[in-house]
């Protein structure tokens, strides 16, 4: 398997993460009721390309808050310690199934970075 090199190798991971999310009855409610991005994936899909394009690769320019986008979403449904790890987990076992290497190993890595940092600042 080759490294994350591209942004279409991050569309691809976003794409089946998102397949997985939206299967997975113990989080797919942030996305279908709470937030409706399933109505916009292919924008959110572009959105989130743009993200670890700049978190990966330093290139993207990706300007947003994120911990205020999601800070917006948990006070409207709160994210459980059981959300958090769901979201790790389909994040990892996507990648995984598609790439190794420096860049996959840093998109765990910060995935984990992200996710510990809102369950600190977000309770």
């Amino acid at each position: 398997m080759k490294d994350i090199e591209t942004r279409e190798d991050i569309l691809l991971l976003m794409r089946e993460f998102y397949v997985k999310l939206l299967a997975d009855d113990g989080i797919n409610f942030f996305f279908t009721k709470v937030t409706a991005i399933d109505q916009h994936l292919e924008e959110h899909f572009e959105t989130l390309a743009t993200f670890w394009e700049q978190s990966l690769f330093l290139r993207g320019g990706y300007f947003t808050n994120m911990f205020s986008v999601h800070k917006e979403v948990h006070e409207k449904s709160k994210f459980t310690k059981e959300h958090y790890t769901i979201w790790l987990e389909h994040l990892s076992s996507t990648i995984d199934s598609y790439f190794e290497g420096k860049y996959a190993e840093q998109m765990k890595t910060q995935a984990l970075s992200m996710a510990t940092i809102m369950q600190i600042k977000f309770h």
